[in-house]
């Protein structure tokens, strides 16, 4: 008996379109000259959230100490599900600290291990892209499309789940396991006639 590994307590995505209040019309520029709403006014801006909980996750001993098929759970005494947090050690990133790595053991010939399985949960992700765009319309069927997308906006770094292996060298370092990318800012446009 334990959690799923796709066990994400909360999770929140949203999608929005907004209509930016800019322009003849509009709350702000209310009376401006058509030139200048032509370039001002019509914006639009879209984009999407997704905050979610950490998955969870098994620290194992890194021996075969109840069968020789699987490797068993390490021991930790009193150890909370969110044990873990994003640490910087030495110029690398852990999930675990010194202090909290010190309550892990091997358990002994003969026993599982009591941390069990998807015991811990793992680096909670969030990120959002965002688009601002127009339509300018010069005819009724020649107009121009401009757009700006961000992928990424804030340019929060989501991480994977950490080296679960107890007797490793490396137990709890999160550094390779990045699952976001940077920041990505493109501008396109479409011509339609």
């Amino acid at each position: 008996y334990a959690y799923s590994d796709f066990d994400r307590r909360h999770v929140l995505q949203a999608t929005y379109v907004v209509e930016l209040p800019i322009g003849r019309g509009k709350a702000l520029g209310r009376d401006i000259p058509k030139a200048l709403n032509f370039i001002i006014g019509g914006w639009q801006l879209a984009g999407t959230l997704n905050w979610a909980s950490g998955r969870p996750f098994t620290v194992y001993s890194g021996l075969n100490t109840f069968s020789n098929v699987n490797q068993s759970f390490a021991n930790c005494n009193s150890c909370p599900r969110d044990l873990g947090k994003l640490i910087e050690r030495n110029g690398t990133n852990y999930w675990f600290s010194e202090e909290a790595q010190a309550l892990f053991s091997q358990p002994l010939p003969g026993e599982l291990g009591n941390s069990g399985r998807n015991y811990f949960i793992g680096p909670r992700q969030f990120q959002t892209n965002a688009s601002l765009s127009k339509k300018f319309r010069f005819t009724e069927t020649f107009n121009f499309d401009l757009r700006v997308d961000s992928l990424n906006l804030t340019n929060n770094a989501s991480f994977g789940l950490p080296t679960a292996t107890f007797n490793s060298s490396v137990f709890g370092r999160i550094r390779e396991s990045v699952t976001s990318f940077a920041r990505r800012i493109q501008i396109s446009g479409k011509l339609s006639f």
